[in-house]
């Protein structure tokens, strides 16, 4: 019995039965193939090993079987085709052979016949061949065999089922025709089936009646009985009829299978318009799980239809507006490692061409703008845990940036910034702005290289920073701007250490620039070169993505150079008019203007010569006239004093002094110095250790004298007092050892005697620290030492509801400090305010009453920069948080944790709640399948399990509390 063209598995197989005189059931049982009480199952899921020993035993060639079948890899969907439609006509050519296509779901009409398929019994009204057909002995092929007796079969002859006839020109054979070329390529039907199967739901809600008017009265009326979608599992969803197939194949492949973007984009859009609300991503009617499993390619036409709907951080985030939109999937990087690439300020080029021209700050747009860079491809849904990775200090104002620039007219702006992150990603950026952010300096510039350099261009360097100065000196704002140069910081971080603190400073900074000549200009660039050479970075002082990322964009604002800048300098410097007037004349923003001015040169001024310049520029000339060789001739052995030199050489005489002591030379303004053989100095006061006095009474001078002479031989002088010699009170032997141990050879030992005697009156250090007016650590590092002069230990720390004990050698010390004897040496060795009296009954009473009293711990202090809430470890908790930290990414319940941490189920359970209220575990409840599968037989199956998750902030959180605690 050969099997024909088309046929499916199970119609050949009931074929042969009849053939050999067996029902099919008989027949499989002969065969040695696994029975199933679904016929489906046959054709979708049979063994390939068992195909192959089938086609050996009946003859077939090998290989022939798997045109018979459809494969388990067939995106079924959740609406399984568990029934198999038919057209009776085909039904009858065949005598009543089925085929293979009728099994699947997406298959509707017969194009043959220009008919819909049938999905029911005529006779019964129920799916034909759900169940493995029975009795096949007793009703010829074609017949509905649907039923458990022979008694109660339906008998129904399928063959002489009415046909539902379609025009020749119906759109569902066009759909179908699709369909048919599409699964001859089984990868591409794979992908474009599967799709559909996702977007199935979503259709059903979408397709109204008006796309139903080019379809007979047949297809619309059971479009309208189409079984809409509930909240029941997905095996146990209705399958859908024919013409409901139909109706959403041919909606479906109008943007599933087409090569044209343009033409699926719209056809979605056109269906996204209808019901979808504002602000969203995902279509309404589509669940998450349906819109993560669509394809990369279904899913960018979906946000390509969806750009004008999606918020407008969405729209960044997915780049919905450019050809690379897509879904961002867990655990992409690439966001994050673009925040090397980024400054916390967007560059100057970008900020004139994006920034609205009315209604935004320039700094907080700046800001907000680099920051929105780190956005598209980034999965992580806050944009704030974006962003605050590179500026946390901006406010939440990253939708509002957004709405305005949408409202200025200029929705560009939103793809231009997709544009730019993508070229970063591309083509990476040649600064390392996060090395920078790391190496560079706060104050890449000192103040003397900032004198020189104004110097050296001919410019003042401004007023110094001093307690006196009022306004920020112009060194601040040189540090400023070159910090800035480097490393594209935001000034208006208050965490940067030259932020900007007020309205006033942030205008006399953007002074700043514009003020510059090109000599100072180009010095300051230079020097920043400088600096990063030092730093061993080899990079461009500065960079920012081409313009060609904006091609064909229309954006608010212009190129940075095209700009008028004579007619920049005629009306700000010239006419001494204001910027804004040159913005609004210009017909361009504040922001273009005030970077144009930094464009600008300005000429240097002419300074006197009693100027900081003018001294500056004789400083210059004294170093090349008052060389060593010259002064060496003309002031030493010419004896000629340095008045007389300075009127020669037409240098003042204060320069000429400073030069001449610069060289190493004696300005002498008096007469000659006291004459002293320095190596003889030097041998008496360092290696015979005498004093300064008793040399000076053997020079016959004073003891100042010799103090400066020693001074300018750069001798170091002792100190006065017992720091500067090993002399030390003795005091009498016959006190205690311990006492004379504490005393002798060290400072304070009767402060530390006298505060150990009051100290072990009251119930811990802390009381006594209260008492005596000091910190408990000072106390603890007291007692120490004292501890390590006697070489015992005096005392055992208190602990809660344990007053601190002196240990036996502390009773004894403690015996010795009683004796009038020792308190009197004692009083007369301390000052007056360093005695303490002892307490009274009435402070040790209180002391001890506080001691008893357990105080609550209060709450834990937030983590840094870990988004969970801090929770209080103990040692249960600990040995949990091991346990999870151990299998991270799988899922547990209760159960589990108990058994392999051994821990109470009252102690496990309240911590797993606890920890997902903090934000440290994701839960959800067992499934249907999982649930009843693990019933116990004759039982029901009980309470559901509750799956945890370890977040990865909980992970981070988890692993920061392990590192820091031990389980003891």
């Amino acid at each position: 019995m050969p099997i024909l063209d088309g046929e499916s598995l199970d119609s050949w197989l009931e074929t042969l039965g009849r053939r050999n005189g067996l029902t099919l059931s008989a027949f499989l049982r002969v065969l040695g193939m696994p029975r199933h009480h679904l016929t489906r199952l046959l054709v979708s899921t049979p063994p390939v090993s068992v195909l192959r020993e089938l086609e050996i035993r009946t003859g077939l060639p090998a290989g022939r079987l798997d045109q018979a079948v459809i494969g388990s890899d067939f995106p079924f969907g959740p609406r399984r085709q568990r029934r198999c439609r038919f057209c009776p006509q085909c039904l009858a050519e065949r005598e009543g052979r089925w085929l293979r296509k009728w099994w699947l779901p997406w298959t509707f009409a017969c194009a043959t016949h220009e008919a819909l398929l049938h999905d029911t019994c005529p006779g019964c009204g129920k799916g034909v061949r759900v169940r493995l057909p029975g009795h096949t002995l007793r009703f010829p092929a074609g017949t509905c065999t649907l039923g458990s007796r022979l008694t109660s079969v339906c008998g129904t002859d399928l063959t002489s089922a009415d046909l539902l006839p379609l025009d020749s020109d119906h759109p569902l054979f066009a759909a179908q025709h699709r369909v048919d070329v599409l699964l001859a390529t089984p990868s591409t039907a794979g992908t474009v089936l599967a799709d559909l199967n996702q977007c199935t739901p979503w259709l059903m809600h979408t397709i109204d009646d008006n796309d139903l008017q080019t379809m007979c009265r047949t297809v619309q009326e059971r479009w309208r009985r189409r079984p809409l979608a509930t909240r029941t599992p997905a095996d146990r969803v209705k399958p859908l009829d024919a013409a409901v197939s139909g109706v959403i194949t041919h909606a479906a492949l109008a943007f599933l299978d087409t090569p044209d973007d343009a033409l699926a984009v719209h056809a979605v859009h056109g269906l996204r318009s209808r019901r979808d609300t504002p602000n969203k991503v995902i279509p309404k009617g589509m669940t998450a799980e349906q819109w993560s499993r669509l394809s990369p390619g279904t899913r960018r036409r979906f946000l390509h239809a969806g750009d004008q709907i999606m918020g407008a951080l969405d729209r960044v985030r997915f780049s919905s507006s450019t050809p690379r939109a897509r879904v961002p999937e867990p655990g992409d990087r690439s966001a994050s490692a673009r925040i090397r690439n980024v400054p916390q300020l967007i560059s100057p080029g970008w900020t004139v061409r994006l920034m609205p021209q009315e209604g935004m700050q320039e700094n907080l747009f700046r800001g907000i703008a680099a920051a929105l860079l780190l956005l598209p491809g980034e999965p992580v849904l806050r944009a704030r845990g974006v962003t605050d990775r590179l500026a946390p200090h901006l406010p939440n104002a990253m939708t509002v940036t957004l709405q305005r620039a949408l409202k200025s007219g200029h929705p560009d702006v939103l793809a231009a910034l997709c544009n730019l992150a993508h070229y970063l990603d591309d083509h990476g950026s040649p600064i390392d702005y996060e090395r920078r952010r790391c190496l560079v300096p706060a104050a890449p510039i000192t103040p003397d290289q900032w004198r020189e350099l104004c110097f050296r261009t001919g410019t003042q360097p401004g007023e110094q920073l001093s307690a006196k100065t009022t306004q920020a000196p112009r060194y601040l704002n040189a540090q400023r701007y070159l910090n800035q140069l480097l490393t594209g910081a935001d000034l208006t971080d208050p965490r940067h250490p030259l932020a900007l603190r007020s309205a006033p400073d942030r205008s006399r900074y953007f002074a700043f620039p514009p003020s510059l000549t090109l000599d100072q200009r180009d010095a300051l660039h230079r020097h920043a070169l400088g600096v990063l050479h030092d730093l061993n970075i080899d990079e461009p002082l500065a960079w920012e993505p081409p313009q060609q990322c904006a091609d064909g964009l229309d954006l608010p604002g212009r190129r940075l150079d095209d700009i008028d800048l004579e007619e920049v300098r005629r009306v700000v410097i010239t006419e001494q008019r204001a910027p804004r007037e040159a913005a609004r004349e210009l017909d361009t923003t504040l922001t273009h203007i005030r970077f144009a001015l930094e464009q600008i040169p300005h000429e240097p001024r002419e300074w006197g010569r009693f100027s900081s310049v003018g001294s500056w520029r004789l400083h210059q000339q004294a170093k090349k006239v008052l060389t060593a060789d010259f002064l060496q001739r003309e002031y030493v052995d010419g004896d000629k004093t340095l008045t007389r030199i300075a009127r020669e050489t037409d240098i003042p005489r204060h320069i000429a002094v400073v030069q001449a002591r610069a060289l190493g030379f004696t300005v002498r303004r008096t007469r000659k110095p006291f004459p002293v053989d320095e190596t003889w100095l030097r041998e008496q006061y360092l290696t015979l250790k005498r004093s300064t006095l008793d040399i000076a009474e053997e020079l016959g001078t004073e003891d100042e004298t010799v103090r400066r002479r020693l001074k300018h031989l750069n001798v170091p002088l002792r100190p006065p007092g017992v720091h500067s010699r090993t002399i030390m009170t003795k005091i009498d032997t016959s006190l205690p050892r311990d006492v004379r141990s504490a005393v002798e050879g060290t400072l304070h030992g009767w402060l530390r005697l006298h505060r150990f005697h009051i100290a072990m009156r009251f119930p811990s250090l802390d009381s006594a620290a209260c008492h005596l007016k000091t910190e408990p650590n000072a106390l603890v590092t007291q007692f120490r030492r004292l501890e390590r002069d006697i070489g015992k230990r005096l005392f055992t720390r208190a602990a809660f509801g344990r007053p601190q004990q002196p240990s036996p050698q502390g009773r004894r010390l403690l015996r010795y400090l009683e004796t009038n004897r020792v308190q009197a040496l004692m009083t007369a060795s301390l000052p007056h305010d360093h005695i303490h009296a002892p307490p009274d009954d009435h402070v040790l009473e209180a002391a001890h009453a506080k001691f008893r009293t357990r105080r609550n711990p209060g709450p834990p202090t937030p983590f840094d920069d870990i988004a969970v809430e801090r929770i209080r470890i103990t040692r249960p908790t600990l040995v949990l948080l091991h346990d999870l930290l151990a299998r991270p990414n799988q899922e547990f319940y209760g159960a589990e944790v108990i058994a392999r941490t051994g821990l109470d189920p009252g102690t496990v359970y309240p911590r797993l709640k606890r920890l997902e209220q903090a934000g440290w575990l994701t839960s959800r409840l067992e499934d249907d399948n999982t649930w009843m599968n693990r019933a116990t037989p004759g039982r029901g199956p009980g309470k559901r399990r509750t799956f945890y998750t370890l977040t990865a902030e909980g992970h981070r959180a988890a692993q920061h509390e392990t590192q820091h605690r031990t389980a003891a």
